[in-house]
């Protein structure tokens, strides 16, 4: 009877004692150092035009403390570029769990859980009225957002004229920019020409004032 006595009171045990086994909370110092680099803990990815998925990099610069664990299927091939850098090859478009997780034995509880979203292929980038225009945002691959053909080609058509505009814009400037440089480099010796002018012509009209009032008198 004992024996079984001892045992009911070692699974009991076992049930309390087993969310502080597996939970470890983080000290304050952890915490506050968390905090202190969490902007340099990243996650990126390229859109790969081939294959129509993504490369997603994950960048955790203290490994051993505080870790990536991102959620996108068990057989995503990876690479470990460096301890703290991690490739993801062939993630397929969709919406992915990425949390960042304490990795001592005193701190492994989840810091941080965010949303990392890779948009579909945008079917508008293969569009002949984005040549010349890949820049637009509605020609990159991976805009994600859903609209119709004839708003993108409202869109695009108001684009290409702004873009036509700032172009000549700019070609106008460029051409007057010599102008404006010489006269930045010149302008003491503009100044006292400017000066000189005025000088000239004020003194012609007093003489001129000059001989037409002796005329007078005469």
């Amino acid at each position: 009877m004992n024996k079984y006595k001892y045992l009911l009171l070692t699974i009991f045990l076992s049930f309390i004692l087993l969310p502080m086994i597996a939970y470890a909370e983080c000290t304050n110092e952890e915490i506050e150092h968390f905090k202190e680099v969490e902007d340099e803990y990243k996650v990126t990815y390229e859109f790969n035009m081939d294959t129509k998925d993504y490369t997603v990099t994950s960048y955790a610069p203290f490994p051993d403390e505080f870790d990536y664990i991102l959620y996108i299927g068990e057989d995503t091939k990876y690479d470990a570029i460096t301890p703290s850098e991690y490739k993801f090859y062939n993630v397929a478009p969709g919406t992915y769990n990425v949390e960042i997780t304490g990795m001592t034995e005193t701190c492994n509880r989840t810091f941080k859980i965010e949303k990392l979203i890779l948009p579909e292929y945008n079917n508008y980038s293969s569009d002949p009225l984005c040549e010349g225009i890949e820049e637009f945002v509605l020609c990159q691959p991976t805009y994600g957002k859903i609209i119709t053909y004839e708003e993108f080609v409202d869109r695009v058509n108001v684009y290409k004229k702004t873009k036509a505009n700032k172009e000549q814009e700019k070609k106008e400037n460029e051409s007057i920019k010599p102008i404006l440089n010489y006269i930045e480099n010149n302008l003491f010796q503009i100044i006292i020409i400017i000066v000189f002018a005025i000088a000239l012509i004020i003194t012609i009209i007093f003489t001129v004032k000059s001989i037409r009032k002796s005329r007078r008198l005469e």
